[in-house]
């Protein structure tokens, strides 16, 4: 008895383990009224480590939560909700208080042993916007209020909605770009050149002249010559005999007409 009686002694100077009790509620309203309310709407801590089902009044508790950090999500089918993130901890003022023990238990009242109560020390519940991507404030900051009052961010959509024209994606399309050039060339060009001539008729005419040079390379039969080319051969121009004059003399020292003559008569 003596043992036993030592031993809650020992225990009672242990610190307390608390677990304590996260409640909250819907907040119904115009997005998401009382009727739209999934019967398979839960809360999940830690990520599916504990889930409650939600109440027809849009009520929860989560039970025996203990000590730490925990990620709340609030899971109701067709709405988006922001997770939070609850710290658990003891207040500062509960640090000091110990739980005094009893003193040992004698032979007179040996039989008269009771239970030692323990003090549950008081705890604080620390409620804000868990970001993954963003260091959580400290506990010391201000919280959000406990009971928990959650409200929907909207409703989920998985559709994109269909973009209509878009006047500065055209232009940076290569091929508007190089409309755009030609009919600025075509425009600006006639006037660039009238204004050339009358500035300077020499340099006018040398781009005249090169005009019409790219415009006979452009005119020339490329398939002509590339079949040629290809075949091997190329088509030179048959040299023209000049025919002689009437009075230019020949090998034999007669001229076109007596050797003419000539021929006539031995014919006869």
């Amino acid at each position: 008895m003596r043992v036993s009686a030592s031993l809650l002694a020992t225990l009672s100077l242990l610190p307390v383990i608390t677990a304590v009790t996260v409640s909250g509620q819907i907040a119904f309203s115009q997005l998401l009224p009382r009727a739209g309310l999934a019967p398979s709407s839960q809360v999940s801590l830690d990520y599916g480590s504990a889930k409650v089902w939600i109440k027809k009044d849009g009520s929860f508790e989560i039970n025996n939560v203990d000590e730490g950090e925990h990620v709340l999500e609030t899971l109701v089918p067709g709405y988006v909700f922001h997770p939070l993130l609850i710290t658990v901890l003891p207040e500062p003022s509960s640090l000091s208080d110990q739980t005094t023990p009893s003193p040992p238990p004698t032979d007179d009242d040996s039989d008269k042993q009771e239970p030692v109560s323990s003090t549950t020390p008081p705890y604080k519940i620390h409620i804000q916007l868990f970001n993954p991507s963003r260091e959580p404030l400290p506990p010391s900051t201000s919280s959000l209020p406990h009971p928990i009052e959650i409200s929907p961010l909207g409703k989920e959509d998985y559709f994109m909605p269909k973009g209509g024209m878009n006047v500065l994606g055209m232009l940076k399309s290569p091929m508007v770009l190089m409309m755009l050039f030609s009919a600025v060339m075509m425009w600006g060009m006639p006037k660039m050149m009238a204004s050339m001539a009358d500035l300077d008729p020499e340099t006018a005419k040398e781009m005249a002249e090169t005009r019409k040079k790219m415009a006979g390379v452009q005119n020339m039969d490329w398939a002509g010559s590339l079949s040629n080319m290809l075949a091997g051969t190329t088509e030179e121009p048959t040299p023209k005999v000049p025919a002689p004059a009437a009075g230019t003399p020949n090998r034999s020292g007669a001229t076109a007409g007596q050797s003419q003559g000539g021929k006539k008569r031995r014919g006869r």
